[in-house]
């Protein structure tokens, strides 16, 4: 009877296995090569669980010990899918902050083509009002300083 109880249980973790990585990846919160792996795991954690061949194993193992087995793998696999689900998490914020580099230095090549630009429509501007108070020998504005040119 101990045999069928850890059969169920196996059965039961692949099911819910399955479950919460499809949620967790609808939800964006881990990535498709991630929930592949755990869909696979769960399938076979159900197919170990449901076949009688696959699951032969479990009535070797004394009461205490199957309970012990089923406890331990339950935490690893918790911890395990845990972790994947941080990774996921690292890996879609790494591509975010890529999108957000990508566009903040498409936009400063747009403000360094404005800006130069800008700056020799005022160096044009510069050249122009020079040569007409070089020749006409008039007081010149530069900025906010005035200056005497002698012609």
């Amino acid at each position: 009877m101990d045999s069928d109880w850890i059969r169920f249980g196996i059965s039961f973790a692949g099911i819910l296995l399955m479950v919460v990585s499809f949620v967790m990846h609808s939800y964006k919160k881990i990535t498709v090569n991630y929930t592949v792996i755990w869909e696979l795991l769960g399938l076979a954690l159900l197919l170990t669980g449901v076949v009688p061949v696959f699951s032969q194993w479990t009535r070797q193992l004394a009461s205490g010990t199957g309970l012990a087995f089923f406890c331990v793998g339950a935490i690893f696999l918790f911890e395990e899918f845990r972790t994947s689900a941080m990774i996921s998490q690292l890996i879609l914020r790494e591509r975010e902050m890529a999108m957000h580099v990508a566009l903040l230095n498409q936009e400063n090549e747009a403000i360094l083509k404005e800006l130069e630009s800008l700056s020799r429509m005022v160096a044009e501007e510069h050249e122009k009002k020079e040569e007409e108070n070089n020749g006409s020998g008039e007081t010149k504005a530069c900025g906010e300083k005035e200056t005497l040119v002698c012609g």
